[in-house]
């Protein structure tokens, strides 16, 4: 009885530690929300220096394409390019862009989504696995807030209530980063 409780035991053991070794590793949310409002300054300054005071449609489309551009600059912090996708209901999800060419395309797979959660003043970034972490987006300039204001306005057109958000467990960002991934996410975005 003894040598099969030991026998269970020693395969317990080895088949969770063959499926930690198996498991992709999920992009580092912290660097998701930083590369995520770096974004949002980056067109704010770029919609200031053209003079523009109004956010039409297409400043979300140029809002995606920095996102997209943000979130493939060095260091990386996913394994693979990321593509970027403005969803119906406000929220942009990122994909894994195997191929790398910028576009999503059919069979690329999810590997998260940030959300903007209105009633409690800040940005979700959430994974595949649902772990979740926020950044408030108090303090932000007024055409990043014009574009915020702009997703909310898409948010409540697809249904999405404003407290929709309240009972999502959020995960530190610092808690979130792995130390690998802290160690390489320095550069532009201070990821330290």
């Amino acid at each position: 009885m003894r040598s099969l409780v030991t026998l269970v035991a020693v395969l317990s053991l080895v088949v969770n530690l063959a499926a930690c070794g198996s498991s992709t590793p999920g992009p580092d949310l912290n660097q998701v929300l930083k590369r995520t409002v770096a974004a949002m300054s980056a067109l704010e300054k770029k919609l200031k220096a053209d003079n523009i005071t109004k956010i039409e449609p297409q400043h979300m489309t140029l809002l995606t394409s920095f996102m997209q551009h943000v979130m493939n600059l060095q260091p990386a912090f996913y394994k693979s390019k990321i593509a970027m996708n403005l969803e119906k209901d406000a929220s942009y999800t990122g994909y894994s862009d195997t191929n790398a060419n910028g576009k999503v395309d059919e069979g690329e797979k999810k590997i998260f989504k940030v959300e903007i959660d209105q009633a409690n003043n800040r940005i979700l970034a959430t994974d595949t696995s649902g772990t979740t972490t926020s950044s408030s987006f108090s303090g932000t300039g007024l055409l990043a807030g014009l574009l915020i204001g702009s997703l909310l306005n898409r948010q409540r057109a697809a249904g999405v209530n404003p407290n929709s958000f309240n009972n999502r467990k959020v995960t530190p960002a610092s808690k979130y980063s792995s130390s690998r991934s802290k160690a390489r996410s320095g550069g532009v975005f201070g990821g330290k």
